[in-house]
């Protein structure tokens, strides 16, 4: 079409237009309206009438001539172009591909959480926990730990709630009495009430992606630990111990109380490994003490054999330390401290404490005072009570119990008013290791025939069970007593009844026996010589027997002791405790010492049979050669031992180095 023209399409749209722009007009101008003129002419009186004009008229055709020749001319113009789009098709296609992309990477996410847990072999918490290292699950569940049965999971021990999706080092509190050494953490869901563990119920075991349930097991070993709680003496005498974690198969032994610390067993029953709940423990209620210890040891001698002393030691924890908590009993327990009766077949019947536990006498004591303290006493720890215990004594002990203050203050119980002893190294009862030592320890004996008695002038000696002196005979021959009738008037021999075995006390470390006399009674004799009192002797000390007749003589405990000076150390001195000496012209068990030099040097004698004693601390050879004269000398490792006759008291070495050949004899 030519430009300028109008076609009778744009006629009829600017008609349309033109119109609905009337149409408008009319809306909002009534004037044009002959309806509304007539309302208008209808309203009430008094109303004014507007009526129209022709300027009202005039705006609206002028508009309307003026849209028409627009929408002529808008056929022949350039379209409009559209309102420039915010975003570009390529970049809402990019946003909706990353949107699909990460949508997918989501959903593949959460279809790779595969249920699993992961659990190492651990030692059981001292609080009964154990802990998952780590856990995977899909959904809110349970870590459940069970025990083993018939080599799978069996009981439950222990819950606690897992989160979904990945989690590590869980802490599960389980019971830990039915604890196996192979455990199993199996992983449950939270299907049911939320929250609540329900098991048998919906909570029931989760799956991997295989379909198999989510139950790794693990090992559980066990920290050595004991509780246990202050109680009564049961009836039977025994006693319950709540708990015992061990790491193998043991025993859980009862100790009494000694010196403060665990002392004679009085029970044991066997543990097994993994924890043990209220062990019954039988014990020797009439040696139980109101502390005992409750120690565990292991089983690593014979199985299902208690070997202590031996391989079953002491069981430790952790740290090192013996597991031996201590508890207290009340009820049934003995009413005082007992000395009771033991007895073996190498000594013979012997005291030990109320729980069989060896008691020992030192000769270095007198009646009735302990000379044992310091060192010693740690070795040696004496049977202390407590004030205003009053002491019983058990079948067939007919001494006297009582008892002697020590320096300390504490009271120390004493039999005869000897002081009694146990000895650090017996382990059990039975055990007589002191027995001996040094020469001045000895078992203690119920019935004791030869003591050790002194005086200042004589040192120690012999002395019987009323405390007077004992005398030797020289006339008599070993086994043989030569002091009979009016001779054994004046000279009482000890003696014993017919069967009876003749006991020392501490420092009577010589060989006593016994010898059947003349008129059929049994004489004791000590180193084969038979034993006497003397007549004149009245008090414990008195030794007015000594030297009479040049026949009678004191009886020292022992031949050969050891003195001591800071300049030489230790050397031997005879029972008087006079130095003895070495002849450096002397040949091996031979004595060239005669004459005036025996008067100078006078040789140690024995009797004819008489075996020399050591005394404590001599630890060599002590033997006897035959003299000229046919004595007696005793020597040491075969060396010929003499005094000096210069010396004046004990501690007096002026013999050494006397000619150069002359010298005190080392131990």
């Amino acid at each position: 079409m030519p430009s300028g023209l109008i076609d009778n399409e744009s006629v009829q749209n600017a008609s349309n237009l033109i119109q609905s722009r009337i149409l408008y007009v009319n809306m909002n101008n009534r004037a044009f309206n002959p309806h509304l003129a007539q309302e208008n002419r209808s309203r009430t009186e008094g109303e004014k009438i507007v009526k129209p004009n022709r300027k009202t008229l005039v705006y609206p055709i002028f508009t309307l001539v003026l849209l028409l020749l627009l929408a002529a001319c808008s056929s022949q113009a350039e379209p409009t172009p559209a309102p420039e789009p915010t975003e570009t098709p390529a970049e809402v296609e990019q946003e909706t591909v990353e949107a699909e992309e990460e949508a997918e990477e989501e959903a593949e996410s959460e279809a790779s959480v595969t249920n699993a847990v992961m659990v190492e072999d651990q030692t059981l918490g001292s609080d009964n926990t154990v802990t998952i290292t780590g856990i995977t699950a899909d959904t809110e569940g349970w870590l459940v730990i069970h025990a083993q049965a018939d080599g799978k999971p069996g009981p439950i021990l222990g819950t606690a709630p897992v989160a979904a999706g990945e989690s590590s080092n869980l802490v599960v509190e389980i019971d830990p009495s039915g604890a196996t050494e192979t455990l199993y953490a199996m992983l449950h869901v939270d299907a049911g009430t939320a929250g609540e563990f329900e098991f048998p119920g919906d909570d029931g075991p989760a799956t991997d992606a295989e379909g198999n349930v989510v139950t790794p097991p693990f090992g559980l070993s066990f920290a050595n630990s004991v509780s246990v709680e202050d109680q009564d003496l049961g009836d039977d005498g025994s006693v319950t111990i709540a708990e015992v974690s061990s790491a193998g198969p043991g025993w859980l032994v009862i100790h009494a109380q000694a010196d403060g610390q665990p002392g004679p067993i009085l029970g044991s029953a066997p543990v097994s490994a993994g924890i043990n709940n209220d062990i019954v423990v039988e014990i020797d209620a009439a040696a139980a003490t109101e502390t005992l210890y409750a120690m565990l040891h292991v089983d690593a001698g014979n199985e299902g054999d208690f070997e202590f002393p031996g391989e079953d030691g002491p069981a430790t924890d952790e740290e090192g330390n013996t597991v031996t908590p201590p508890f207290t009993v009340s009820g049934g327990l003995p009413a005082a401290t007992t000395v009771l009766l033991a007895e073996s077949d190498e000594l013979g019947p012997y005291l030990t404490d109320s729980a069989g536990m060896a008691l020992y006498t030192f000769a270095i004591d007198v009646p009735g005072t302990s000379n044992c303290y310091d060192r010693c006493a740690i070795a040696w720890p004496p049977l202390l009570v407590e004030e205003g215990v009053e002491l019983t004594a058990g079948e067939g002990i007919e001494g006297e119990l009582g008892t002697t203050e020590r320096e300390d203050g504490t009271l120390m119980v004493t039999y005869n008013d000897w002081p009694l002893y146990y000895w650090v190294n017996d382990e059990a009862p039975g055990d007589t290791t002191g027995h001996n030592v040094n020469n001045v320890w000895a078992v203690a004996y119920p019935e004791t025939h030869v003591f050790l008695g002194s005086n200042e002038e004589l040192g120690r000696f012999l002395i019987g069970p009323n405390g007077l002196t004992l005398y030797r005979f020289n006339p008599d021959e070993p086994d043989v007593s030569n002091c009979n009738d009016q001779c054994a008037a004046n000279w009482p021999p000890l003696l014993v009844e017919e069967g009876e075995i003749p006991r020392g006390n501490a420092g009577v470390v010589g060989q006593l026996g016994t010898t059947e006399r003349d008129d059929g009674t049994i004489q004791v004799t000590y180193q084969g010589m038979p034993l006497y009192y003397w007549v004149n002797d009245e008090a414990p000390g008195d030794a007015t027997g000594h030297e009479v007749n040049d026949v009678w003589f004191v009886v020292p405990p022992y031949t050969v002791g050891l003195g001591n000076t800071e300049e030489l150390g230790d050397f031997l001195v005879g029972a008087n405790r006079m130095t003895l000496y070495l002849f450096a012209m002397d040949e091996e068990g031979i004595s060239n010492c005669y004459d005036q030099c025996a008067t100078n040097w006078p040789p140690l004698l024995v009797q004819t049979g008489e075996v020399p004693v050591p005394g404590a601390g001599v630890t060599g050879d002590l033997g006897v050669t035959e003299r000229e004269d046919g004595t007696f000398q005793v020597t040491y490792n075969s060396i010929p031992l003499y005094f000096w006759v210069n010396d004046e008291a004990p501690g007096d070495t002026t013999g050494h180095e006397v000619n150069d050949v002359w010298f005190v004899v080392e131990p």
